[in-house]
């Protein structure tokens, strides 16, 4: 099996494509040898305005607490595209 491991910085947005078929979007904190750390995760679902973001997991204090996500979980990555990492970011921060 080729595995690639992705050149990201801490502090970048990417999105993950996972085997669930969902798509996560995420501040990277960092990779490991098992997966990825992401800060503030969101979940990518379609509205009739465009694209929505939801809390990953609605449990999560996610200014305390950050989300692992293992490689084996993972299909591909990305890092994400500008218009999307701005909504993002206004998500996120809009507390």
């Amino acid at each position: 099996m080729l595995v690639k491991k992705f050149n990201y910085n801490s502090g970048d947005v990417i999105n993950l494509k996972l085997i669930s078929g969902d798509e996560v979007v995420g501040q990277l904190v960092g990779s490991h040898d098992q997966g990825y750390e992401l800060s503030k995760p969101c979940i990518v679902v379609t509205s009739p305005d465009g694209i929505g973001l939801l809390q990953a997991m609605f449990g999560l204090d996610a200014d305390k607490e950050n989300l692992y996500y293992r490689d084996q979980h993972v299909i591909t990555m990305c890092l994400t595209h500008e218009k999307m990492r701005d909504h993002y970011l206004t998500v996120v921060n809009a507390d």
